[in-house]
C-alpha cells in the first residue's frame, strides 16, 4: 500500500479516522492508534475516550447487575408476606408481591444474560 499523500512512498499504518494508507512523515502515533498528521488526531484521540468511557460504563453495570433484581426481589418478599399476614388476606397485595418476585426474577434472567457469569467483578 502507498501512502495516501505521497504516493511514491509506502505506508506504515492507517489512520483510523479515515482509512488512509501513511508514511512515515504523515503519521502521528497516538499511543492507542494511529492518525493522520494534525488532521485527524483530535478525532482519533476523542474516538479512543468514547470507547475507554463506554468501557467503564459497561463494567460498572456488569458489577452492579443483582442490585435491581434483588431489591425487587426483597420488595415482592415484604409485600406479599404483608398481604398474607394481614387480619384478612389482602389478595390484591399477595398479588403484588408475586408480580415483584415474577419481575425480579425476569431482570436477574436478562442481566446474566446481558452481562455474563464469567466477567471480572461479576
Amino acid at each position: 500500500m502507498r501512502c495516501f499523500n505521497h504516493s511514491e512512498k509506502d505506508a506504515i499504518g492507517i489512520c483510523r479516522a479515515c482509512g488512509k494508507g501513511l508514511c512515515t512523515g504523515c503519521v502521528v502515533d497516538l499511543g492507542f492508534g494511529l492518525s493522520c498528521r494534525g488532521e485527524h488526531e483530535t478525532r482519533v484521540a476523542a474516538n479512543d475516550a468514547l470507547v475507554s468511557r463506554a468501557t467503564h460504563v459497561q463494567d460498572a453495570a456488569g458489577r452492579a447487575k443483582y442490585a435491581a433484581p434483588a431489591f425487587f426481589v426483597f420488595s415482592g418478599i415484604v409485600i406479599g408476606s404483608y398481604g398474607l399476614i394481614q387480619h384478612r388476606t389482602d389478595m390484591f397485595l399477595v398479588l403484588f408481591g408475586a408480580g415483584f418476585l415474577v419481575f425480579g426474577a425476569f431482570l436477574l434472567a436478562i442481566n446474566r444474560r446481558a452481562y455474563g457469569t464469567s466477567r471480572a467483578g461479576a
